[in-house]
């Protein structure tokens, strides 16, 4: 597939809003759906905390394996605007995460798959995040738990073919120099189904970005670097007439 042909693809799955589910309506009624009760989040002491510790020499907290990330002061110095000067804590996280869309044609459409992610500051639990979503620390298991699901289509040759891989900084007001692979990746064949994950085009993502609270952050990140068109192209507005997602009138 040329260039060319990949902005094609992925500019048709943007103008299509009726895909392997039929409407935005009933993308929502899946994602509400979704179990929550299986979650239980509660506030805790940093003390209390058996896997995080304060090291000496700058103070800072810490994971017992060195790996993660590290919470540290930070002092800021500037001339420019009106504060010259302040301390902040910062998130150290020196690794490289992955944000990865995986993607497959559908009845000749372009889909995306998504994901029903639990994150515990999420304020309703879940949110719709990338196909694989994860630290370095986390996908090489330092945590001791399960292996991301999909995450070979990201990092073994072979498995999938890489339609976009950026490589992008993260909030440097929360993190010091930390940054992501930003991907999306093209597979041929059939991938096995999970009931937390949907295929989307990218029209029902980009419709249900006018939500509250229903796609993420990082899921964002990924579809903004997604090219639609050649930029010597002329813009052509109307193409999809308006929808409504969440009470709201959506043009794409």
């Amino acid at each position: 597939m040329s260039t060319a042909a990949v902005r094609l693809a992925f500019l048709r799955s943007c103008r299509t809003l009726a895909g392997e589910l039929p409407d935005v309506a009933a993308v929502l009624d899946w994602f509400n759906a979704k179990d929550r009760s299986r979650f239980e989040v509660r506030r805790a002491p940093l003390t209390a905390l058996s896997q995080w510790h304060y090291a000496p020499s700058p103070m800072r907290l810490v994971h017992r394996s060195g790996r993660f990330f590290a919470i540290e002061g930070l002092r800021a110095q500037t001339g420019f605007g009106p504060v010259a000067s302040w301390d902040q804590p910062i998130i150290n996280q020196p690794e490289v995460g992955i944000l990865g869309l995986l993607t497959r044609e559908i009845d000749g459409v372009l889909h995306f798959l998504m994901q029903a992610k639990m994150e515990p500051g999420n304020v309703n639990i879940l949110q719709l995040s990338p196909t694989v979503q994860a630290t370095h620390s986390n996908y090489s298991r330092v945590h001791a738990g399960a292996t991301p699901r999909y995450l070979e289509y990201f990092t073994e040759p072979g498995r999938a073919r890489v339609l976009l891989d950026q490589l992008q900084p993260e909030q440097g007001a929360r993190f010091l120099r930390k940054r992501n692979r930003n991907m999306v990746v093209l597979v041929d064949g059939p991938v096995p189904g999970h009931e937390d994950f949907c295929w989307l085009t990218l029209g029902q993502i980009k419709a249900l970005l006018a939500c509250d609270n229903i796609v993420n952050m990082d899921a964002r990140t990924v579809v903004s670097l997604i090219p639609l068109a050649d930029p010597d192209e002329p813009p052509d507005y109307g193409m999809v007439d308006g929808v409504t997602g969440c009470g709201l009138d959506v043009y794409l």
